[in-house]
This record gives C-alpha cells, structure tokens and sequence, in this order.
C-alpha cells in the first residue's frame, strides 16, 4: 500500500499522528518525533564528506517519494524466552523492555537525513532478542519486498544477550518501479555472544538503497556481517562495528557484481577499542559494463585497544573497459602496541593465466569468466549455516554475467 508523500508527511504533528494511530506507546512516539525534528532540520549529505566522496545525493528528495508499507516476513524458531518477529508484536510484551532500551541506542535519529528518515518513518521493523544462553538452531529469515514504487524504512533491531548465537539472512527484493530504501541496522553483541548475518540484495533496477548498520561487541563476542550486493541501481551501505571487549572479533564481508551503469559505494568502520581485540574486513567487486564500486574503510586501533590486530582487503575485479572502481582504505593507529595491522586494495582485470587455463580446458570465455568470479565471491558466504546458500549464489552470479556487457 502506497501513501502519497509531501513534505508534511515528516512534519512532526504528522509523524506523532500517525505513530499513535498505529498505537505505539508514548516512548516511541517520543522517538518518532526526534526523528521528525531531526529530518527538518538536517540537510542532505554532500559530496564534501568524505563518506560520499563518490555519491552526489544533494538533488534526491527524500519526501516527494510514496510513503509504502513494503511486504515483510519473518521465519525464526525462537528457543524458549526469546524472541524473533515483528516489533510491533514485542510492544506491551516481555521483551518491550529491551526493545526499548535499545531501539536507536547506536544509531541516533540525529545522525543524518536518511536516518532521521529512518526513525521518522520506519514500518513493521523486526526484533530479534536472543535471550542469556539462547541458541537459535535454524537461520532468522527476513524478506522485505517493495513491491511498488515509493520509499521504505527497512529497520532491524538485534539484542544477543551473553553466550547466546544466532544467524540472520536479511533478504531485500523489489519490483522495476523507483524506490528508495534507507535502512537501519543495529547489533548489540553481549559477552561471549556469537552473531552471523548475511544482507542479501536482490533489488530492482531502479531502486536505491541506503544502509546504516552498526554494531557493538562486549567481550569475546563474534560478529560477521556479509553482503551480497547484486541489483539496485544505487546501493550504499556503511557498516561499523564498535569492538569494545576485550577479546572480542569483528568480520566484514561484501561482495558486489555490477553491470549497465550500477553503482556500489561501501563504507566501513572498524573501531578497537577494547584490548586483544581483532577484526578483518573483505570487500570484493566484480564489475561489468559501466558499473562503478567505491570503498572508503577505516580500521581505527585506539590508545586502550593494546594488543590488537587487523586486516582490511578491497579487491576488485574490471570485467569492461568501461568499469570503473575506487579505493580508498585508511589506518588510524593511535597505540603502538598492536600485534599487526594492515590493508591492501587492488583494481585491474581478470586474471589472463587463469582464464586461458580454464579456456584451454574447454570452457568458452564467458563460461571461464563467470566461474572464476563465482569462486571469487564464494568467501562472502562462509560461515553461515543455511544449506544451498553457496550453490545459490553461484548460479546468480552466473545467471548475471550471461548477459552481462564485457
């Protein structure tokens, strides 16, 4: 269902209209309205920031898109006193405490316009609470679908409790129409606490995604974030982890394969700031056509974060003389006592030597082509336990580069 929006739609009267309408309770109104005065007040960001260095969003108006409530499904088997569905069914229930302690408590509405968006205007945002000690056994599965044009306000919010585990496959679809989809994702890692999630981006051809995810591990917490990065013809995604215990471990994965004129800009934030802690960071991109991929990442080892160590890796593969591919991977190390930590960023074609071996086996060239990418890809999957997921993306990728311009 699509909502025709205006200016006023994130005014705030409108936003705390709506809210209690839906028959939120008073602290979440309150937080729609902070998002309203903050949308009002925050002007979109400019190429002069080095986050969007490389994507001009000035002329985009947020607010002359519909308003669209967007399909969304969850599929989890919560263990007992846990909890994985819809927020609007953890409201009034055992577990709106915690919803409420941490709805926005890493990422504030204040924070910039597509957030502030975000808070304002969020619907059917979904809750997972793993519990101290609780194990999901199964994938969470969330799909959210724009079937029609307009904007949707994807929301996540993740609260893994010490000794808990769980792993989330967050499915993002849409049909041809234009959408814009600003997403908000935020990971609370507890103590010992083990947390998978895979982003997997299916869009339409004409829609633009957002991504704001960000997430904060206590001590000896595990965390890997993959994405996958197929359609969309604008998908911007900055994830950071905050690594505040000691001995806690962050890993980000991304691949994305571009073709026509898509666009992919990554950014990241690896931030120590707990001793003996470790992250890796593994963006890849494999680029067809006037496809263009764009990294900024930083690893940041602060004075308190002794004994750390971390890697941080861009690659990426021209498959066309047209792609293009920027890369720009930064250290700030402000301890000397740190085990290692080091970043290589790569940008050129595919490799001839491994290509003529394959083709002098008797594969066609984009048949070879489209192995090698496949097996370039496959790490971003590692990890996560849902059977077929490796094999799916494979024959995606391929699928892609069939028709790819080379």
């Amino acid at each position: 269902m699509a909502e025709t929006a205006t200016a006023s739609s994130y005014t705030e009267e409108r936003v705390t209209a709506a809210a209690r309408e839906r028959g939120e309770p008073d602290w979440l109104v309150d937080r729609r309205a902070e998002g309203a005065r903050a949308f009002a007040a925050t002007p979109m960001p400019t190429p002069r920031l080095r986050p969007w260095k490389y994507t001009d969003v000035t002329a985009l108006e947020i607010d002359a898109f519909a308003l669209i409530e967007g399909g969304i499904s969850v599929e989890a088997s919560a263990p007992d006193g846990a909890f994985a569905g819809m927020i609007a069914d953890a409201l009034g229930g055992e577990h709106e405490a915690a919803l409420r302690e941490h709805l926005g408590g890493l990422i504030a509405a204040t924070e910039g316009k597509f957030v502030a968006a975000n808070a304002a205007q969020w619907r059917g945002g979904v809750f997972v609470h793993a519990t101290r000690a609780a194990v999901f056994e199964q994938p969470i599965v969330i799909e959210i679908d724009a079937p029609v044009g307009g904007a949707i306000f994807p929301r996540l919010l993740v609260v893994a409790e010490e000794q808990s585990e769980l792993t989330i496959v967050l499915r993002h679809r849409s049909g041809d129409d234009a959408v814009i989809a600003p997403g908000v994702i935020e990971v609370f890692c507890g103590a010992g606490s083990n947390v998978r999630m895979l982003i997997d981006g299916r869009w339409g051809a004409e829609t633009q995604e957002f991504t704001f995810a960000r997430a904060r591990l206590d001590r000896d917490a595990q965390l890997q974030i993959s994405s996958i990065a197929i359609g969309g013809r604008l998908v911007k995604q900055t994830i950071e982890s905050l690594i505040e215990g000691e001995g806690a471990h962050s890993d980000i994965r991304g691949v994305a394969l571009g073709d026509g004129d898509q666009r992919f800009d990554f950014v990241t934030l690896q931030d120590h700031i707990g001793p003996r802690t470790t992250s890796k960071v593994q963006i890849k991109a494999a680029l067809a056509g006037a496809s263009k991929s764009i990294y900024y990442g930083v690893t940041r080892v602060e004075e308190t974060a002794a004994g750390s160590q971390a890697e941080q890796e861009n690659r990426n593969l021209l498959l066309s003389r047209r792609a293009k591919a920027d890369s720009d991977p930064v250290l700030e190390i402000l301890t000397a006592d740190v085990i290692r930590c080091g970043h290589a960023a790569t940008v050129g074609p595919v490799d001839q030597e491994a290509l003529f071996y394959l083709q002098s086996r008797g594969l066609a060239y984009r048949a070879a082509l489209q192995l090698l990418v496949s097996g370039f890809f496959s790490s971003v999957v590692e990890g996560i336990p849902m059977a077929g997921l490796e094999a799916e993306l494979a024959e995606t990728v391929s699928a892609k580069l069939a028709t790819a311009e080379l």
